[in-house]
């Protein structure tokens, strides 16, 4: 196929034909495929609700190509977000974009991914963009990456724990544990959001246990989670049938310490996401994490009897999360590494 004849068509999500949303689908499903060959799909119509509210995303706005070669046949779809100006992080986040693109399998080795990436790259450059960062978990995007000499941000890696394999009597001690070690303290669930009274402290409590998460070499990835924040990805989830769950501890002058969330959709009922897990730096020390998660997942047990697999992804260098989670049984599934460069960088190289 000659590059010459790729198109890129945008897809918005506002105004895209039922063409484009199958399209977009299709990317996503052959992609999703490729990385999970043993697992079932998700629903096509919750890709499709996915894409529809995509513009609606409080963090990232997106910009979207559906990408066609010869005669019309679609051979993959490029991804971009940019920070939104509107974001509290909009200053420290400016300068950075970041993308994924995607080539169809059966349409590899052809030049397409570089012409992507120099399509990126122009319109990095048009919107002011002066570092690009993009994450990929396969070794071919390894190597692509690295051919344009992308520095390593992070490398991540996404564990699994099969319910079959986890061990309750230890669950049940540690959750015992940490009542016992902490009789000031209470723990408490709920779902989507907090009560009003509590979502100021809760987002300033999110805010901070997210951003002390390892982040290596990359830039930019800390986030501001104001309440309306919250509520907005709250909504978001909900429209594509996904109920997020968080235990928190309470200390007993009220201050939220620590909390851990997971989030279940029905649609895709063999598995739950583990999300964040952290407690105030103040506040550990004592157990508070471990006794977390035990609570959480003596509540998956008891309310969710069909899941088959917790699935969750944390930095490699976060050895404390990651040491916990190979306790409980955790093992990897996935290597993910989030490569950056300086857009001049691979411009240059582009054009040599």
């Amino acid at each position: 196929m000659e590059i010459k004849q790729l198109q890129f068509v945008t897809f918005d999500a506002d105004t895209a034909t039922e063409k484009d949303f199958s399209d977009a689908i299709f990317i996503q499903l052959a992609n999703f495929k490729e990385n999970n060959p043993n697992d079932p799909p998700p629903p096509t119509e919750m890709i499709h609700k996915q894409l529809s509210i995509m513009n609606q995303n409080p963090i990232f706005k997106p910009h979207v190509f559906l990408v066609y070669g010869a005669q019309g046949a679609l051979v993959g779809g490029l991804m971009m977000g940019y920070p939104r100006t509107d974001s509290p992080d909009y200053e420290q986040q400016k300068h950075m974009g970041f993308i994924s693109p995607i080539v169809l399998s059966e349409y590899r080795r052809q030049g397409i991914g570089t012409e992507m990436l120099r399509y990126a790259v122009r319109h990095l450059q048009e919107n002011g963009k002066t570092l690009l960062q993009g994450e990929t978990n396969s070794d071919i995007g390894r190597a692509f990456a690295q051919s344009f000499g992308a520095q390593v941000g992070i490398e991540g890696r996404e564990n699994r724990l099969y319910v079959k394999d986890i061990d309750w009597v230890m669950i049940e001690a540690w959750a015992n544990t940490g009542a016992q070690a902490n009789p000031d303290v209470s723990v408490a669930m709920f779902e989507g959001l907090p009560e009003d009274a509590d979502i100021e402290a809760y987002s300033a409590l999110y805010t901070e246990v997210f951003n002390q998460q390892p982040l290596d070499d990359t830039e930019g990835l800390e986030i501001t989670w104001t309440p309306e924040r919250m509520r907005q990805v709250h909504q978001q989830m909900s429209e594509i049938g996904k109920t997020d769950y968080v235990m928190f501890s309470r200390e007993a002058d009220g201050t939220l310490s620590g909390l851990t969330e997971m989030a279940h959709n029905p649609k895709r009922g063999h598995r739950i996401g583990q999300g964040l897990t952290g407690v105030q730096a103040q506040y550990r020390g004592r157990g508070i994490g471990k006794w977390l998660k035990a609570k959480m997942l003596l509540y998956m047990r008891d309310t969710f009897p069909d899941v088959e697999f917790i699935a969750t992804q944390n930095a490699m260098s976060n050895a404390a999360m990651n040491s916990i989670n190979e306790r409980l049984g955790f093992k990897q599934y996935k290597h993910s590494t989030l490569f950056k460069i300086n857009v001049a960088d691979i411009a240059q190289k582009l054009e040599s």
